[in-house]
């Protein structure tokens, strides 16, 4: 409110100064006379602003309101012509003069008005657009707790079903450091780039446990030389990826190879395994993937790419994303 007040005191003193500049010889009546032309003026245009606009312009009453702006110039120039009737010369015009500089006034005023209500339409726009993605981010971030969660209750129940406890007891004491993650995470917009891939670490730990020594398991990181903050959850859905459509038996030929380097503000996740043929293509681009891609799409517009990779016994995932 006081920002509009300043504003609006701001344009009529622009005026008062201008008829100054233009007429340094002016005496105090003729001066009181351009005050009382701005008077007039500011009767029609606060009458237009916020009362003819909002009532029947802006509810697309386009005749009745160009009829009572028409009215409401007319009546303004009138009172002008009888305010002037005799005087200066100056300010003793035409009646059509002034509706023309009345005119005028609307005009300028109304291009103000239409740029506000314009602005302000933008701004409530791009907040219901912000609050319906973070809505939709909630929503798929919220689809990987479980879905993670329910992998790794699937491991520890075949430990147990194999009479395997110590191995049982460290995937329990893991998941729970993992769990304790994914609650903090899951309330944060971005996370140190550094706890993700200890996130990740221990996930593939848990993996390693499952699959024992036949496995070929590794993970090399480069260039990650300073802090970088980074979506959370993001990488997770393609290292689940490798072990829920990949190496889904132990196998000594089965491997999964991960590699994550920064170069610059560019971020590039490799994930590949070895796989079966048993598992077909479809099985392997999972619901993990398909929720990535949306939360992909609604992070980082036009600045990821995410490429598959396939040959007979190798499945590949690319992930690049500038930061």
């Amino acid at each position: 409110m006081k920002q509009r007040v300043l504003i609006h005191g701001a344009f009529w003193t622009f005026f008062l100064l201008l008829y100054l500049q233009q007429n340094p010889s002016a005496n105090i009546t003729e001066y009181l006379s351009w005050i009382t032309v701005l008077l007039v003026c500011a009767v029609v245009i606060y009458s237009n602003l916020y009362f003819l606009l909002p009532v029947f312009f802006f509810r697309k009453k386009y005749v009745s309101y160009s009829i009572y702006l028409l009215a409401l110039i007319i009546t303004g120039a009138l009172s002008l012509k009888l305010i002037f009737a005799s005087g200066n010369e100056f300010f003793n015009i035409s009646l059509l003069q002034h509706c023309i500089n009345l005119f005028f006034f609307i005009i300028i005023t109304s291009s103000l008005k239409f740029l506000r209500e314009y602005a302000k339409k933008e701004k409530s726009l791009i907040k219901a657009e912000n609050e319906q993605l973070k809505s939709e981010l909630d929503l798929l971030k919220s689809q990987v707790n479980p879905h993670f969660l329910f992998n790794t209750l699937n491991n520890l129940y075949g430990l147990i079903q194999n009479n395997n406890n110590e191995k049982a007891a460290e995937i329990t004491l893991k998941l729970a450091d993992l769990m304790r993650y994914l609650l903090d995470s899951s309330k944060i917009e971005l996370i140190n780039l550094r706890d993700e891939i200890k996130f990740l670490e221990d996930y593939l730990t848990l993996e390693k446990i499952r699959l024992s020594n036949s496995s070929d398991i590794n993970f090399e990181i480069s260039g990650l030389d300073k802090e970088i903050l980074i979506a959370p959850l993001l990488l997770i859905p393609l290292v689940e990826n490798v072990f829920k459509h990949g190496l889904l038996t132990v196998s000594n030929n089965c491997y999964a190879h991960f590699s994550l380097s920064i170069q610059g503000k560019e971020l590039y996740f490799e994930a590949k395994n070895s796989i079966g043929n048993n598992i077909n293509k479809t099985a392997r681009l999972g619901n993990g993937l398909n929720n990535l891609k949306k939360r992909l799409q609604l992070i980082y517009p036009e600045r990821h790419q995410l490429q598959f990779e396939e040959t007979d016994n190798q499945f590949k995932v690319i992930l690049y994303l500038q930061l």
